[in-house]
Formats: structure tokens, sequence, C-alpha cells
């Protein structure tokens, strides 16, 4: 499955921000007192450990497995899981760093930002879900953008869409 060494995920790891590097280390030598050590051709293992103590996600560690380290922090949010792609955006689970509440992250493509009439509306889309507001209908919280990436910030519901 996992086609990148142990010391190269681990690196990839640390360079996304993801763990705190102290929270890292502790883990790792928690890990290698259990016997589970960093062999280079067990990276899968290690990264289901690191699942199983809720560092990183499923969707997080698939991503550093391919190679990636960059993408998984949305402004103030932590990206967690892709929950779908839809014609106008993709809806991603995140969590707010600082105060650790989840919410759903409606993310415009970047190709969708150069068309201005698309980007009004996605913004009355956001103004008309702010004006909402009851039990049975999703809050809207915030929309915002990093860069070219535009963003809707949700209240996340779990359960079926």
């Amino acid at each position: 499955m996992a086609k990148i060494k142990t010391d190269t995920f681990l690196d990839l790891l640390r360079r996304s921000g993801l763990v705190e590097k102290g929270q890292l280390s502790r883990s790792l030598r928690e890990l290698e007192e259990e016997g589970i050590g960093t062999d280079p051709d067990h990276t899968d293992a290690l990264a289901d450990k690191l699942i199983q103590r809720g560092l990183i996600t499923r969707w997080q560690s698939e991503k550093l497995l391919e190679g990636r380290h960059k993408g998984f922090f949305l402004g103030k949010y932590k990206l967690l899981d892709h929950l779908g792609t839809g014609g106008m955006s993709s809806v991603y689970l995140a969590e707010h760093v600082l105060m650790q509440r989840r919410v759903a992250i409606k993310v415009l493509p970047k190709h969708r930002v150069q068309d201005t009439s698309y980007l009004a509306r996605f913004h009355r889309e956001a103004q008309a879900a702010a004006a909402l507001d009851h039990r049975n209908i999703v809050r809207a919280y915030d929309v915002d953008n990093d860069g070219s990436i535009h963003y809707l910030v949700m209240e996340y519901v779990e359960g079926r869409d």
C-alpha cells in the first residue's frame, strides 16, 4: 500500500503541521516501547497506530502516504476529511484549531474564482444561509478566503446527506 518509507512519512507529517513536535516525539517513543518501531518498510502500520491514537485521521494519513504535506489547513481550520464533491464545490470536515469545534467547509474550486458571477453567487448563498436560523437548517458560521481559496464554514451535522 504505502510507497514511501517511514522516515519520509514522518518528515511529511512534521512538515504538515498536523501534530505538534513534542506530541509526535512522545507518541513515537511510546510506540517504540510497545515494540512498534519505525521500520522503513512498515509505514502503513505506523500510520494506523497514529490514527488509533487520534493524532491524524485516515484521510490525512492517505494524503501523507501519497507524499503530500500541504493543504491540511484552511485559514484557522484543520481539514480532517473529504465529505463529498458536487458540481459547484467540495465539502470537508474540519476543526477550528483553537476552539476545537467541528465544522463542514464548502470550498469553491479555484478555477471558479476567476468567474466573478460564480463568486458573487457563492457569496449570495453564504448570505442567504446566514439569514436563516432554525434547528432543522444547517447554520452558516463564516465565509472567508485563504488567498485564492474561497470557502463557507457551516455547522457540521453527523449523518447521511
